[in-house]
């Protein structure tokens, strides 16, 4: 069995011995010891909360002053309260919503403008075109926005409502990102909560390798971002507690770079990995992802740990079983599992394999397979908050287990019956969803292609291994409907297409596919109706072919 990094327990916040190096990027206490210069442009009050427009000096940059705005949101009366920065998905323009958000939960939080083109901040730092270097990291947007935090903290520290030594950072995608490396370089941050948004990109990303892995951006280069830029680079040195709320298909930030992350931290930390999602979540990962911030500055109890999985060979069984301890009672337990090596992070299937409690132990049997496959543990507590375990790869054979189960699954089940759920599904997602129609094979409704093309997706796959889209159609009169089954694979398109003549009956319909090898895909099936007709669609499947 791995043995655990956890570090010491508590809310005591140090710099590790011996690795406390001159950072190369950023001059730590120049860079707070500049003047801040702040000052409330507006003020406005309603039940009970105080928003202020605030300004504050951030750097000298050459001969441009950049100077940051931000929102500053806190309960009317406050004083000496627990803060935090808030970091805005895709760093969008500050807004009250989660400013505002956090001070009704008791907080002071604030939220900035970043620098960049267009913004009420001044820069004009184009920060999320990409994760650029260049010859000298300190000439690069995302150093100037490491900057305009590391000044941020800054203004919470002179505000009076602010207890200074319980002051956070949360924050989502881009946000997370940010959030991951401020834990790690601003040694004022007493915690880190971060959705989406990693370190250890370096092993890959969208931005770089996107288009299949990014031979250009060689072991050298990618070397010396890991030491600069990246956002891990400086959690290492630091014993700060910090939480990861992310989703195992993220489109952006992959599933290598966030287990890295997760196990270089060696102080306090926390993991919880939704299945199946891609850059989005369930209501139920934002509050979780809050709750975080509560322990570590509010005193709320500690969330539970998890041990890392351990896969023993017991008989002619394979089980995997990990072990939990803490304060919050835990109500179930189960283990995700994806076929296939490592690759296709963004599109490969996750199945939920029940697991037994005993004890403070939990147990899931695993398939024997002869392709390799990657699992993870999860335990739920009473409030529906996930931990999970590192991810980590099984291949049976080397456990002396032949492998003969078929690999079975739905790369369709998050959606493909048109259920209430699924349909919450896309929208929570972003995709558009189709209309729906109460007349239904399965369940209770089914999906309304009107004339033209409709495209659903995500479908999920393991590459490599021939699958077949199934579905039932349904016309209001005779007419011909076309699959169109495929995406861009490492950029380039790759598709099946086959035209079906549908009735007035429901009507079964497949079509078979062998996704090939991949580093970033979203594959989807475009439906195509004539114009004058209107088809039903329902039961939609994308199941392996073994």
């Amino acid at each position: 069995m791995r043995k655990c990094l956890w570090a010491v327990a508590g809310l005591l916040i140090l710099q590790l011995p011996g690795l406390a190096a001159k950072d190369e990027v950023f001059d730590y206490e120049a860079l707070i010891a500049t003047p801040l210069n702040p000052r409330v442009l507006k003020s406005t009050e309603a039940n009970g909360i105080v928003t202020e427009e605030v300004m504050f000096h951030s750097e000298k940059d050459g001969d441009k002053d950049v100077e940051i705005f931000a929102l500053f949101s806190y309960p009317k009366g406050a004083k000496r309260l627990p803060a935090y920065v808030w970091n805005q998905g895709g760093l969008g323009q500050a807004t009250t919503h989660w400013t505002e958000y956090g001070a009704k939960r008791g907080y002071a939080v604030l939220c900035i403008d970043f620098p960049m083109p267009g913004y009420r901040s001044t820069g004009g730092y184009p920060i999320v075109s990409g994760l650029e270097l260049g010859d000298d990291p300190r000439k690069t947007p995302i150093y100037h926005g490491a900057v305009a935090l590391l000044k941020a903290v800054s203004y919470l520290e002179s505000r009076p409502e602010v207890d200074k030594s319980r002051i956070g950072m949360a924050g989502m995608s881009w946000g997370g990102f940010y959030t991951t490396l401020m834990a790690g370089l601003d040694q004022r941050i007493r915690v880190g909560s971060s959705m989406f948004g990693t370190g250890n990109l370096q092993l890959g990303n969208i931005w770089w390798d996107g288009q299949g892995w990014d031979t250009k951006r060689d072991a050298a280069f990618r070397e010396r971002w890991s030491r600069t830029l990246d956002p891990a680079s400086r959690l290492r040195r630091r014993l700060v507690p910090m939480g990861w709320f992310a989703t195992t298909n993220d489109w952006f930030y992959w599933m290598p770079a966030l287990m890295q992350t997760y196990a270089m931290t060696p102080g306090v930390k926390h993991l919880s990995l939704m299945p199946n999602w891609d850059h989005a979540f369930p209501g139920s990962f934002v509050t979780q992802t809050f709750a975080f911030l509560d322990v570590h500055l509010k005193g709320a109890p500690a969330f539970n740990r998890v041990t890392p999985v351990n896969v023993v060979k017991r008989g002619e069984d394979l089980v995997a079983e990990w072990k939990f301890s803490g304060p919050r009672k835990v109500t179930s337990a189960d283990l995700i599992l994806s076929y296939g090596e490592a690759g296709n992070w963004t599109s490969r299937y996750w199945k939920t394999l029940p697991a037994r409690i005993q004890g403070q132990t939990c147990t899931a049997m695993l398939p024997a397979s002869s392709l390799p496959y990657y699992i993870g543990g999860t335990i739920y507590n009473a409030d529906g908050f996930r931990t999970s375990t590192q991810l980590q790869r099984v291949f049976t054979p080397d456990f002396g287990i032949a492998g003969t189960a078929a690999v079975d699954y739905d790369g369709a089940g998050e959606w493909g019956g048109f259920e209430e759920q699924h349909i919450n599904y896309f929208r929570e997602h972003g995709y558009t969803a189709p209309p729906v129609s109460n007349d239904a094979r399965d369940g209770k409704q089914a999906a309304v292609l009107n004339a033209g093309k409709t495209l659903v997706y995500p479908l999920y796959f393991t590459v490599g291994v021939p699958h077949r889209l199934s579905c039932f159609l349904k016309a209001d009169k005779p007419t011909p409907v076309t699959l169109d089954l495929g995406g861009q694979f490492n950029g380039k398109p790759v598709n099946q297409t086959k035209e079906f003549q549908v009735g007035t009956d429901w009507t079964e319909v497949s079509l078979d596919f062998t996704p090939p090898p991949v580093t970033a895909v979203k594959l989807g099936v475009t439906f195509t109706v004539p114009e004058g007709s209107t088809v039903l669609a329902d039961s939609v499947s994308f199941r392996p072919l073994s």
